[in-house]
């Protein structure tokens, strides 16, 4: 006879107590008695020395919008200088710039565009407001009449005659550019609209001015595009719409130059040059004419002054010289960083893990934001999620204050993986990598982005949690991977609950498909086992000794225990809806072909940041059927399961267990975890073309372990 539901909870319930009780006496004196992971001998004087001010004295500095010497595009940026003399300046060790030819750059020279009717005025000039010139523009002069076409699709040109004219559009200039000038013959565009992602979404305020590019790809056409604020948008509209014919004039030149990107490197030696690195990384240049106060000078300023305040402290004797090696980076977005593991390769085996600051300085009630800090992956589990949610709860119990922030409440939110900046590079390696970033902003990529939107508070709270998170790192040994360890199943249990609540949503069919329901269910709990499991064994990369590995498997155990027991509560609400529906339940059974994907392990044949992956990923690309193209976030998670560890079948599940049936990238759910069965599922054949592309590309291997 089938036990009861309450009985096999009873069951479970006893045993994870007794199992608890036993372990208690060989742990508790080594577990933490504070309200943080970080101890207060490491958090107290970082806290004390770190300077909210002086981080944005650099953002003053560094975010100023202006016409920039050639030179710089063809040598050396001021950010660079700047930022190697401050941590020259500031003791870091090993301060140097490399210089990685790139290709040719879009330089800026001169800008004017000038309401020649109805009446006389500037609107618009580099030496105004440099972002208004779209990027890509081409050199040119141009007096013509304006010509409007609402959104700039195909049917706003009906019956209109733009050809040598100059077209307005409610759109960016990107999206006017090669439609206006390609197809229909403008000689120039004047675009709106504001990226900035708060508040009136074209733009917060009416004089702000949204970073404008003619397009991207290559092949432009010849002609130029401005970007007008809300209040000239509107004004020029309505003069048309009254019938008023308007006439603009315009002057561009521009050039395009070889382009070198400019790295610059730094670091805080460890003792022990074979225990691996840590690496704090921000992008110092984005759009390289007009740089943003918190979109990213707040970065650069941030590990700028973290490398500033740990030397400091470490030269006063505060701190202890670090055993691992602490790297400081900053770079241009993205691709700077590619490059630097390029060059670097070794350093795929050796970074522990990496943090992102990008944007994490913003004046919370000024840009309507919050601190959104990003997890690592499924494919990545790792402690490093539990340590840093310590320190954010740590930074929301404490008044943390300067003299002259906002000092409003800590506001944060700790969401699952998002890509779209520099981590992504050293999670493409393998590498346990986390971001700092504020969202939602209202002047994000626009004019609007200054020095007076960023707080000096908030970079204090979120240049304390980097520091002591990674000092903390840097010499973590033993009693710090099972201090992790422990933090890391507790949140892991907590996890698998919320999963296997939110999973129930996806037994609520009718019909023989509360079967495949209850199925995806499955996977769902598993899968959040799966990554709580992976979040506590990653603590090895810290210290692999006998005493980790004895509580590693205490720790597992009860991970166990927390699955079977969210499996349970399903199994019992799918069995009452069967009953409800008059359906046979069936087991959780693989099929033929789940059997066989079960079997075939794949292994990646090179390492990610070397030519023949690169080669190999874009043989991939042009072998996979477009109908088989994994979109998003699930699409990269393909390659980065692939270990050597898991199956096909394992790493459909694992991708289906994070992406299938969820939404995690809702702006408007604040990028929660939402299990929905609106929410597309993955397809196993999916995966399997992918993979079956990659082995024909000679990316992977795959073994058949029968």
């Amino acid at each position: 006879m089938k036990k009861s539901l309450t009985h096999r909870l009873g069951v479970v319930l006893a045993y994870g107590i007794a199992f608890q009780l036993l372990i208690a006496g060989q742990t508790s004196a080594q577990i933490s008695t504070d309200r943080c992971v970080v101890p207060p001998d490491i958090r107290d004087p970082i806290l004390q020395e770190f300077s909210g001010e002086l981080a944005l004295q650099h953002v003053q500095l560094l975010a100023v919008n202006r016409i920039r010497p050639l030179e710089e595009y063809t040598e050396t940026f001021f950010e660079t200088t700047y930022i190697s003399d401050m941590a020259t300046r500031y003791g870091l060790s090993d301060v140097r710039v490399d210089y990685y030819p790139s290709g040719e750059i879009w330089v800026p020279e001169e800008a004017d565009l000038w309401m020649v009717e109805p009446e006389q005025k500037k609107l618009s000039s580099l030496t105004m407001v440099p972002a208004a010139l779209a990027s890509g523009s081409s050199s040119g002069n141009a007096e013509a009449e304006v010509v409007y076409v609402g959104y700039g699709r195909d049917a706003d040109y009906a019956g209109k005659d733009v050809q040598g004219k100059i077209v307005i559009g409610n759109a960016s200039v990107g999206r006017l550019f090669r439609t206006a000038i390609g197809n229909h013959g403008a000689v120039g565009v004047l675009g709106t609209s504001s990226a900035g992602v708060g508040g009136d979404y074209p733009g917060y305020t009416l004089d702000q001015i949204g970073w404008q590019s003619a397009g991207y790809g290559g092949n432009l056409p010849d002609g130029f595009g401005f970007g007008l604020s809300l209040r000239q948008f509107t004004e020029i509209r309505n003069y048309l719409e009254a019938g008023v014919r308007v006439v603009v004039r315009a002057h561009v030149r521009t050039r395009t130059v070889p382009y070198q990107m400019n790295i610059v490197s730094a670091s805080i030696p460890g003792t022990d040059p074979d225990a691996g690195e840590l690496l704090h990384v921000a992008h110092a240049f984005e759009r390289i004419a007009t740089p943003g106060a918190n979109d990213n000078c707040t970065g650069v300023a941030t590990i700028l002054e973290i490398g500033r305040t740990l030397a400091t402290l470490i030269e006063r004797g505060e701190l202890e010289r670090p055993r691992r090696t602490i790297r400081f980076l900053w770079v241009p977005e993205i691709s700077g960083s590619r490059a630097f593991m390029y060059a670097n390769p070794e350093m795929q085996d050796r970074l522990i893990a990496a943090m992102n600051y990008d944007m994490p300085g913003e004046d919370l009630e000024l840009t309507d934001s919050y601190l959104r800090m990003k997890m690592t992956p499924d494919s990545r589990p790792s402690y490093l999620n539990d340590l840093y949610g310590s320190l954010l709860r740590f930074v929301d119990q404490t008044d943390i204050r300067t003299q002259t922030g906002n000092n409003s409440p800590f506001n944060y939110r700790l969401v699952p993986y998002i890509s779209s900046s520099d981590h992504i590079v050293f999670l493409s390696a393998g590498i346990p990598a986390m971001q700092f970033n504020h969202w939602t902003d209202n002047f994000y990529h626009s004019s609007a982005d200054v020095v007076e939107v960023s707080d000096p508070t908030e970079m204090k709270r979120v240049g304390f949690m980097g520091a002591a998170g990674f000092y903390y790192l840097a010499n973590a040994d033993t009693l710090e991977a099972r201090e992790l360890a422990w933090e890391a199943a507790a949140n892991g249990e907590m996890w698998i609950a919320e999963v296997g609540r939110q999973s129930v949503r996806l037994l609520n069919e009718s019909g023989s498909a509360i079967n495949a329901g209850h199925k995806a269910a499955w996977i769902k709990v598993n899968g959040a086992y799966e990554r709580a499991r992976g979040a506590v064994m990653s603590v090895l990369d810290l210290a692999d000794t006998p005493e980790v590995h004895t509580l590693l498997e205490s720790l597992t155990e009860n991970l166990e225990i927390a699955r079977d027991a969210q499996i349970a509560k399903l199994e019992r609400i799918f069995l009452e809806l069967c009953e409800v529906e008059g359906v046979t339940p069936r087991p959780i059974l693989n099929s033929f072909v789940e059997d066989s994907l079960s079997r075939l392990v794949p292994r990646m044949n090179f390492p990610y940041y070397s030519e023949e992956y690169r080669a190999a990923a874009a043989r991939v690309r042009e072998l996979l059927p477009g109908q088989h193209r994994v979109r998003g976030l699930a699409g990269t998670e393909i390659a980065w399961s692939i270990d050597g560890t898991r199956s096909i079948l394992d790493i459909y599940h694992l991708i289906r267990a994070e992406y299938g049936n969820v939404t995690t990238n809702s702006t408007e759910w604040k990028f929660a975890y939402v299990v929905t069965p609106d929410s597309p599922d993955i397809s196993m054949n999916d995966i399997v073309a992918n993979i079956v592309a990659m082995e024909q590309a000679g990316l992977v291997e795959i073994e058949d372990r029968r």
